[in-house]
């Protein structure tokens, strides 16, 4: 007996959403640098294309000092049944230097925080933290601070944008990022981290029945059609 090409394609994603592709650093400017909000939109719908295009399964999306973008493309992948899974986040610069990536928030973390003090106020609210650009010297107290709400919950080891690896001999788990601005740049990007869904899940960056198995737009029933 012949299976439907459709119902293969629905075992071949399930497969491979066993192991997902992530990129959790893809930058947008802030909503008030956007003329309007169609420019803002038009420019978020292209993001969330590229990521598709380029065979993501979960993309950050995060601008400087809040979540507000990162929130506007969440709610449009999901009126567009879109394949993509987005986390919404921003950057944010701590009292010492140390620079995160903070996500899964609905409100901006407070300004000027030490590194402690910024993640645990996302902790306590069901974030996550990736600390980025880290020393040797931020390194060292990272080992501290594990296994605490004071600490980060991953590092960035290498971004396409800034360049250089950081070799960090540190027990946490490392991310690789795009750093892409553009679509063109994100497409063109051979940077994203594969991750084990178990692992994603554990982190709380997805839920345990999400990205199994996904039917696309055009093959989904249209209610009151024949």
């Amino acid at each position: 007996m012949r299976i439907p090409w459709y119902k293969i394609a629905k075992l071949n994603v399930a497969l491979r959403k066993h192991v997902l592709r992530v990129d959790l650093c893809v930058f947008v400017d802030k909503e008030t640098a956007f003329s309007d909000v169609n420019y803002l939109n038009s420019t978020i719908k292209s993001l969330l294309t590229a990521s598709i295009v380029k065979g993501l399964d979960i993309v950050g999306i995060i601008s400087e000092d809040s979540p507000s973008v990162g929130l506007k493309a969440l709610q449009l992948a999901a009126q567009n049944k879109q394949d993509i899974k987005v986390i919404p986040g921003q950057t944010y610069k701590c009292a010492g230097g140390e620079m995160l990536y903070v996500y899964k928030l609905q409100e901006a973390v407070p300004k000027n925080l030490t590194i402690d003090k910024a993640c645990s106020f996302a902790h306590e609210r069901q974030g996550f933290v990736i600390a980025a650009n880290i020393t040797k010297r931020q390194a060292q107290n990272l080992e501290k601070l594990q296994g605490s709400i004071y600490a980060p919950d991953a590092v960035e080891i290498f971004n396409d944008k800034t360049g250089g690896f950081k070799d960090l001999n540190i027990d946490y788990q490392k991310f690789i990022s795009s750093g892409s601005t553009s679509a063109n740049e994100l497409e063109e990007s051979k940077s994203f981290t594969l991750v084990e869904r178990k692992k994603l899940a554990d982190m709380g960056l997805l839920g345990e029945e999400e990205m199994v198995d996904y039917i696309p737009k055009y093959l989904q029933p249209n209610e009151g059609k024949y």
